[in-house]
């Protein structure tokens, strides 16, 4: 069955990402799947708006090339962001009579009066109005649309509803007096099937990959988190900040990043797995403190979720353009762990796997994620707690010869003891100069090279977890799409598309970045004839650092804020095909 695709679109408080968020949720109880990916402009109100949702029967993780449906509530500032709305001779459009005037190109748009319905009830939310008529649509009934309007509105009082219940029912009105000349998505229904569709129906989650990466963080013992607002990071401090006391936690909001990465490091000393959030201009600043948290060995998680740069550069749009920041960004020689979400459901589990890592490996863990991820909301299954821990800190010390306390002392594995502030015979000072095993500053040579191979040392082993990546694999497959990251979703989806036209290819998504589970890369590669190497950034960065390590293939990378589409990386393998086809 076919999927569609709304595009909702207005200046910046007109509602109409609030609106993609009611027609997803309406969307859940009727059994489909969806995304909703919002985008926007950089000012705190006012500027462009808009809400993308790809509505179908089967779960999605992400957008096609085309927009099905383009509703308008407001034309102003609309071609800031036109070529990330890709609009068709196909395209049905309708904008609201109080929308404004339409570019040229788009003017032989359905008019409807969302906005008249709105003030006929006293109201002046005409996104209501055009949440009713949607739903109609799909197919809803009044009290569909009602219970999704006071999930929305829990908080407001009865007056409020009760009023934005007439809007919502005069927008499903209108669609009856003028109905939407496009076939609406319909759920699995017949059988079995439809039994299980009608079952999960009340079993669905609405997600955002910030709030799973809250809810992984927080199952796997997160307790304190230290945070200095940022975009697009800053909504999974805030779901947390609900929800963080309830576990016996805390969150604090610093005056800026350095004292967030700071205090966050004070915890992790103290005992306390902890952790802080940000974006790139964030992280640049954390740089100094987290080659901190490595040389004292002290458990810290960075979620780094990406937006356009350098500098400030679009904060509201999706890149994958800090892989180098995340990988090399730290002075002097600082061995740590980066990881990358693959998905927006992803964002739960390597959340916890980076606490569970940083707790027991006593390290820096950086996650990146990426506006994408981080803002977009999906339709989902409900997922299963997190199976990650942090380790809780040892109650007993293993002596050292002599009976002393070895704060660095050199084991096998590169993890020494580690106490709690206080404890007994556990007294050391951890800072930012080098030490000997005793934790005594030392300059000494011997001294050095035997901490810099600990503290690599105890990394090393990370390559062997079943966490490394993801593989999909089909057989007769020639073509290798390698990525990391909010690419893995996409290149999922073209690898669909290309079976269908007998286009075989393998698709591996990298979760773990640093350090690199190369002999896995490589197995991947070897089983192929060519590789092509995915990335959303301009310089190609995932490319470069693999190919430090001697690995060749071939390389496409272009930058934001227009994301990748399936469509696009089909003609990209259909090109290397036909390259290599006219080689030979």
């Amino acid at each position: 069955m076919k999927n569609v695709t709304i595009a909702l679109t207005g200046s910046g408080g007109t509602g109409v990402v609030a609106l993609g968020e009611m027609v997803l949720q309406v969307a859940a109880r009727l059994g489909l799947y969806g995304i909703l990916r919002k985008t926007f402009g950089p000012q705190i109100r006012g500027g462009e708006s808009a809400a993308i949702v790809r509505l179908g029967p089967r779960p999605l993780a992400s957008f096609g090339e085309t927009i099905d449906l383009l509703l308008v509530l407001d034309w102003t500032n609309f071609q800031r962001f036109a070529d990330e709305i890709p609009l068709t001779d196909t395209t049905l459009i309708i904008e609201d009579t109080a929308a404004g005037t339409a570019p040229a190109a788009l003017q032989s748009a359905t008019r409807l009066d969302f906005s008249g319905l709105a003030r006929q009830q006293g109201s002046a939310h005409s996104n209501i109005a055009a949440l009713g008529y949607l739903g109609s649509w799909l197919g809803c009934d009044g009290g569909q649309i009602e219970r999704a309007l006071e999930q929305r509105l829990q908080h407001h009082g009865a007056d409020t509803l009760a009023l934005i219940r007439r809007v919502a029912q005069a927008g499903s009105h209108l669609h009856t007096v003028s109905p939407l000349a496009l076939a609406a998505p319909a759920a699995v229904t017949g059988g079995e099937r439809g039994k299980e569709r009608e079952q999960e129906r009340g079993e669905r989650w609405l997600a955002t990959g910030n709030q799973l990466a809250g809810l992984g963080a927080l199952e796997a013992g997160i307790r304190f988190v230290a945070a200095y607002p940022i975009t697009p990071a800053s909504d999974a401090l805030e779901w947390m900040a609900g929800r963080i006391e309830q576990q016996g936690g805390h969150l604090v909001q610093a005056e800026d990043e350095l004292a967030a990465i700071n205090m966050a490091i004070g915890a992790g000393f103290g005992g306390v797995p902890a952790m802080t959030a940000t974006s790139g201009p964030g992280l640049a600043l954390m740089a100094e403190a987290m080659g901190l948290a490595v040389a004292s060995e002290t458990p810290l998680v960075i979620l780094n979720v990406m937006r356009g740069g350098p500098s400030t550069g679009i904060p509201t749009k999706s890149e994958q353009s800090d892989f180098n920041l995340a990988v090399y960004g730290l002075h002097g020689d600082a061995p740590h762990v980066v990881m990358a979400a693959l998905t927006i459901a992803d964002c739960h589990h390597t959340l916890g796997w980076a606490v569970a890592v940083a707790s027991e490996r006593q390290t820096l863990s950086i996650v990146l994620s990426d506006q994408f991820l981080g803002q977009s909301m999906q339709i989902l299954p409900p997922l299963a707690e997190g199976a990650f821990k942090a380790e809780p800190v040892s109650a007993s010390l293993p002596p050292a010869e002599g009976g002393d306390y070895f704060r660095y002392l050199n084991t096998d594995n590169g993890v020494s003891p580690v106490a709690l502030p206080g404890q007994a015979g556990g007294m050391y000072t951890a800072d930012g100069l080098e030490h000997s095993e005793q934790a005594l500053p030392s300059a000494k040579a011997q001294d050095h090279q035997t901490q810099l191979d600990k503290r690599q040392r105890k990394l090393e082993s990370l390559v062997d977890s079943p966490h490394w990546g993801e593989c999909c694999r089909q057989q007769g497959a020639e073509l290798l799409i390698l990525c990391f990251g909010s690419l893995y979703p996409i290149a999922l989806e073209a690898q669909q598309i290309l079976l269908g036209e007998s286009l075989p290819v393998n698709v591996v998504g990298i979760r773990l970045l640093s350090p690199p589970p190369l002999a896995q890369i490589r197995q991947c590669m070897d089983e192929v004839k060519q590789v092509v190497v995915i990335e959303q950034n301009h310089q190609g960065q995932f490319a470069r650092y693999l190919r430090s390590f001697g690995l060749s293939f071939c390389s496409y990378h272009r930058p934001g804020p227009r994301l990748f589409t399936p469509g696009e990386l089909v003609r990209q393998v259909k090109e290397m095909r036909h390259a290599e086809s006219q080689a030979i």
